[in-house]
């Protein structure tokens, strides 16, 4: 039942189509015809004096005309009309030959006729494209209505009856060319809508593989962000860990060590009463130096948890850098001064660093207190400041040098890890936890700065601050 339904759709969409193929050319072909029948016409009033000609010609001459003007005033309406006088055109033609025919039946004249006949015959056959009923009946009825005749009327000899005798198996040829070529169109229009079909289902497969494929890629890139996610977090994580690691590892040594040491001295003081006064001058001296590596140690340890914890304030601006070095400075050249080194601050009086007090402060105690722990007795110390252009963008560049004990290149690169513990004792054996440096790395962050070291062993160490002007 679906098959034939289908044929029966196929059937239709192909009669629709030989109709626009029909109205596309009919003015072609109406124009083509008109042209050849008048040019008939002309010769039988002018050559032949034959006015009944003239007359057998003008009834379809008049039917074409009245088509072509039809077809002209309404192009797009009235097909069944305009298809039938079509119809009636080839009917009258072949009407016209037959009478023709009938006329010069007694004359020389009939072979003509006969052959002008069999032509229309197969113009027919090439271009009408009805079903089989109508174009039986197209061949069928102007043949009907000339045998009539010829019999009852016309009364041919029998070399006249021979002569025309061809009309009829050409007829029926005319009609079997014409069924095959209906058929051949047909099977070919069904191959080339068949084809239309599969393209179409093609281009649909093409554009569902490609919606597939944008999915596909869709879901491979949300793969990728969240497996970079996850990556991300399990850096947070072991970035957590390390931090918990490393300030576990501090309360637990570098806090118990000097709160131990001014337990211990301060029991010394309470119980130990032969002391004279330089020993006890000399316990309170080291009880004070615990005191203050202690409060550093604090210090460093509460701005750590704080930038760890993400509350940290950051309020930046421009500021004089040699007034801000100089302050730390004076706090700090006690400390070098037990060494007996040097601290040059050489930044110029007008320079301005666009940076968080609070924080560039932290940044130069911890970097001068480095300094100082690995220089050597009478060494030296050297702040220093200038603006300089990086990658087409302008910063103020801070600089704490020593001529101390210097690094080795492996150290260099896990310096601001916190995962790395390469903290070691100063040239007078002053302990460090390295929590200095890491947060001087986490406050240049901050800053969208950068910092990094050149050292050598033996001759010292440059510690270089980049500060962005805004």
């Amino acid at each position: 039942m679906g098959s034939k339904l289908n044929s029966e759709r196929l059937q239709a969409q192909f009669e629709k189509y030989l109709g626009k193929v029909f109205l596309k050319n009919m003015t072609l072909v109406l124009a083509v015809g008109a042209v050849i029948l008048a040019y008939y016409m002309y010769s039988d009033w002018s050559v032949r004096n034959s006015f009944i000609g003239v007359a057998i010609r003008a009834i379809p001459m008049v039917i074409i005309l009245s088509l072509l003007l039809i077809h002209h005033w309404y192009r797009h309406q009235f097909f069944l009309l305009k298809k039938y006088l079509y119809i009636s055109i080839y009917i009258t033609l072949q009407l016209m030959m037959y009478a023709k025919c009938l006329l010069h039946l007694h004359e020389e004249a009939l072979a003509p006729s006969v052959t002008g006949a069999i032509l229309i015959i197969f113009l027919i056959s090439l271009d009408i494209k009805e079903n089989w009923r109508l174009t039986a009946f197209i061949y069928a009825f102007p043949l009907i209505v000339f045998t009539l005749l010829l019999i009852f009327i016309g009364k041919p000899s029998e070399k006249e009856l021979l002569i025309i005798a061809d009309i009829y198996p050409i007829s029926i040829i005319g009609f079997i060319i014409n069924r095959v070529h209906y058929k051949l169109r047909f099977k070919l229009f069904k191959s080339n809508k068949l084809l239309l079909n599969e393209q179409k289902k093609t281009k649909a497969l093409y554009a569902e593989s490609l919606s597939n494929n944008t999915k596909l890629e869709q879901q491979a890139i949300d793969a990728r962000l969240i497996k970079e996610e996850i990556e991300e977090k399990n850096e947070e994580l072991r970035k957590l860990n390390a931090s918990k690691d490393k300030f576990l590892g501090i309360i637990a040594h570098d806090l118990k060590n000097p709160i131990g040491n001014i337990c211990g001295l301060s029991d010394l003081l309470l119980i130990d009463k032969t002391l004279n006064g330089k020993d006890k001058q000399k316990c309170v001296e080291l009880i004070n130096e615990n005191i203050l590596h202690t409060h550093r140690l604090l210090e460093n340890l509460l701005d750590w948890a704080r930038a760890q914890s993400n509350v940290i304030r950051f309020s930046p601006a421009f500021h004089h850098a040699n007034e801000m070095v100089e302050k730390e400075l004076e706090a700090l050249r006690n400390l070098a001064g037990k060494k007996s080194i040097s601290i040059e601050n050489n930044i110029p009086a007008d320079l301005q660093i666009f940076t968080d007090q609070n924080m560039f402060e932290t940044i130069i105690r911890n970097l001068v207190s480095n300094a100082i722990k690995f220089t050597y007795v009478n060494g030296e110390i050297r702040v220093d400041a200038r603006l300089v252009q990086k990658e087409n963008k302008g910063f103020a560049e801070l600089s704490v040098a020593d001529n101390g004990v210097g690094m080795e290149p492996y150290k260099l690169s896990k310096l601001f890890k916190i995962s790395e513990n390469i903290s070691t004792s100063g040239t007078s054996n002053e302990v460090g936890t390295g929590l200095g440096l890491l947060l001087c790395k986490e406050f240049m962050d901050i800053h969208y700065g950068q910092i990094h070291v050149t050292s050598k062993p033996g001759e010292g160490s440059i510690f270089t601050c980049l500060f962005p002007l805004n």
